[in-house]
């Protein structure tokens, strides 16, 4: 028998779909968009590989998806702190612990992606770091050792993206009363973002373990659905938090923004 939305279910995954969307305050057909994206960028990168220079300008080092990586993460590192100070003064001290423990960390991974500025200001890399590097940069992921804990890390994460909003559709009215649920969990139009990065770390992980030049380079592809979906997820929620009130605990308090939006 069929589970009624109120209870969750993926019966109605349309229906669930939308009020997702309504309850994120995204227009249904900016939300479907943004679910399609993810799909279209690794289809047409896919399409690129026999044209190994086309390729090349899209997945290599410092070329458009390397930058566009970096735009996302950038624009994460400006959201973070917003929404952290934001936490901060409407008294919601643990979930502000918590955002600004992740801003560290994206703000330590937005200064990996260009190595500290090294990419753009073209400095030399000190000896002793060059020699435990595998890229010779001034990085910390690519050093000897760091590096293998690169994509476990990026998998929990991809997968927690993944499955976390699922959970919460199939848990139905029951997740609406968890506290503040928006800023732990989000919405249903990113999931395909991190679906993708995670099918890609777990093909890498059980299927192709080996490297070979095209499936590595195209993980860059996947990199940037995961950091879009972080950013596009920072944007909601603070847009959200200017739109409207929370009270204690991170409830929300009723408001006369149009819940259209």
């Amino acid at each position: 028998m069929k589970r009624s939305i109120e209870h969750g279910g993926y019966g109605h995954a349309p229906e669930l779909f939308r009020r997702d969307s309504e309850d994120w305050r995204v227009p249904r057909r900016q939300a479907l968009l943004l679910a399609l994206l993810p799909f279209v960028l690794a289809v047409v990168v896919a399409v690129t590989v026999p044209f190994k220079e086309l390729y090349l300008w899209l997945v290599d080092e410092d070329s458009l998806i390397e930058w566009l990586q970096f735009l996302c993460l950038l624009g994460a590192s400006v959201f973070l702190p917003l929404l952290t100070f934001r936490l901060l003064r409407m008294g919601l001290k643990g979930m502000a612990l918590l955002y600004g423990l992740v801003t560290l960390g994206v703000w330590f991974l937005t200064g990996e992606e260009i190595s500290w500025g090294q990419r753009i200001f073209g400095w030399d890399t000190p000896e002793d770091l060059g020699e435990v590097n595998r890229q010779g940069e001034t990085n910390v992921h690519n050093l000897n050792g760091v590096q293998d804990l690169v994509p476990p890390a990026m998998l929990l994460a991809s997968l927690y993206g993944t499955c976390a909003p699922l959970v919460g559709a199939a848990v139905g009215a029951r997740w609406n009363r968890v506290v503040a649920r928006r800023l732990l969990i989000p919405p249903l139009c990113l999931v395909p973002a991190f679906l993708l990065a995670a099918g890609y770390r777990l093909f890498r992980l059980l299927i192709w373990p080996e490297p070979t030049f095209v499936i590595s380079e195209y993980g860059e592809v996947m990199e940037l659905c995961l950091y879009l979906g972080l950013a596009l997820f920072c944007w909601f929620n603070l847009r959200l938090l200017w739109q409207q009130r929370l009270g204690p605990g991170g409830r929300d308090v009723p408001d006369r923004v149009d819940r259209r939006l």
